[in-house]
């Protein structure tokens, strides 16, 4: 129904019926976080959940855009591209635009409507889905485009200049590359990618959105980055061959315990030990092997929660919870932490009582409500006819 509402939404909004829908998924890592802006691996999939944008081509030079999400409408024209400060949403669009404009891209008026169903701020990618889902409206209006690498990279440079975000690469080069039934191994330091069979066999993927949300324009996510470049900053004088964390190998985490704090030593803990999980769980992918991958993603949050202290009671407790659960093959937070969604693997018999769990253990102990809902991958970003 999502497409409906788009289609119905904008013909309100605006009046006439859309020239064309674009559709940019949502993303779910199943391992390696806080790994993509050190340079090294990640493991998303692009899901069916999705943010669509209906848009119609204009002849006058303004952006007019609709979120319903935020029930909140703003104006951008094209010689003076300024987001409202009054809605943060608008940033990542004017970014976009903004960046467009610096490429010399003969942007056209339009309008635009903004919905779909990927929650903000859970950690499923919303803000990379925005912004790649503009670009592609905005270059199909102008009869132009950009290879998946360089539309996931301008569109991450807008994250950063113009939402103030310290993220990676990992959301957009997903949004951007995906393909359903596998998913993107990323190298994130080369901008390499490689798409690896999802052989799950009847286990399915569980998506539980504990209900706090969470920004990575925020203290915590930022703060980790920082920790990250003082690491490589005080090992690399010693050790010049280390030109990012991803070249620090397990066997040379002695070495930075001998130059760093101990709080730095375990957020490098963590990244080397999460690129090596990456590769092991890409492997275990290959063969089928979905106990294993799951113990890897069971590994992955202790290391998230211990040693880069991205975790929260909430996410610790959905966790234990799905832990308990008979078929639960292993289950960890994703995205950047601090509150947003866990991801479990199950078999499919374990859905239903995965769920029920949650419900009755979680939701009459917390004040956030959690939501359970399973997801399948699906293809990257694309126009719609």
């Amino acid at each position: 129904m999502p497409l409906q509402e788009a289609l119905a939404g904008f013909e309100r909004r605006f009046g006439n019926p859309p020239d064309y829908v674009v559709r940019a998924p949502g993303r779910v890592n199943l391992i390696g976080d806080h790994t993509d802006y050190t340079g090294g691996l990640v493991l998303p999939i692009a899901i069916d959940r999705a943010l669509l944008v209906a848009a119609r081509a204009t002849d006058e030079p303004v952006v007019a855009v609709y979120s319903a999400h935020f029930d909140q409408g703003v104006r951008i024209a094209l010689g003076a591209l300024k987001a409202d400060p009054d809605q943060p949403w608008s940033r990542y669009v004017a970014g976009v635009i903004t960046l467009l404009t610096r490429q010399e891209v003969a942007l056209r008026g339009a309008q635009l409507w903004i919905g779909g169903d990927i929650p903000p701020g859970g950690g499923l990618a919303s803000s990379a889905a925005l912004e790649v889902g503009v670009a592609v409206a905005m270059l199909h209006a102008a009869n132009t485009k950009r290879s998946p690498t360089a539309l996931a990279t301008l569109c991450r440079q807008a994250e950063q200049e113009f939402a103030k975000s310290p993220c990676g690469i990992m959301d957009q080069l997903c949004c951007t590359s995906a393909k359903a039934g596998y998913a993107l191994l990323i190298d994130c330091g080369g901008m390499i990618s490689e798409h690896i069979p999802l052989n799950l066999g009847d286990a399915t993927l569980v998506v539980i959105d504990s209900g706090v949300r969470h920004s990575i324009a925020g203290v915590g996510y930022a703060t980790r980055r920082r920790e990250c470049s003082a690491a490589l900053a005080t090992v690399n004088p010693i050790d010049r061959s280390i030109t990012s964390l991803r070249d620090i190998t397990e066997d040379r985490l002695a070495f930075c315990a001998e130059h760093l704090d101990d709080n730095l030593v375990r957020r490098v803990k963590h990244v080397v030990t999460e690129n090596a999980r990456v590769l092991a769980a890409a492997d275990a992918l290959r063969d089928g092997d979905v106990q294993h991958f799951g113990r890897l993603m069971t590994e992955s949050h202790a290391s998230l929660r211990d040693d880069f202290e991205v975790s929260c009671t909430e996410l610790d407790e959905i966790i234990s919870i799905a832990s308990g659960v008979e078929g639960v093959y292993g289950a960890r937070l994703t995205g950047g932490g601090f509150g947003g969604c866990v991801i479990a693997l199950a078999s499919s018999n374990a859905v239903g009582p995965l769920e029920s769990a949650i419900h009755e253990s979680y939701n009459d102990h917390y004040d956030a409500t959690a939501s359970v809902f399973t997801v399948r991958s699906a293809d990257a970003a694309c126009v719609l006819s």
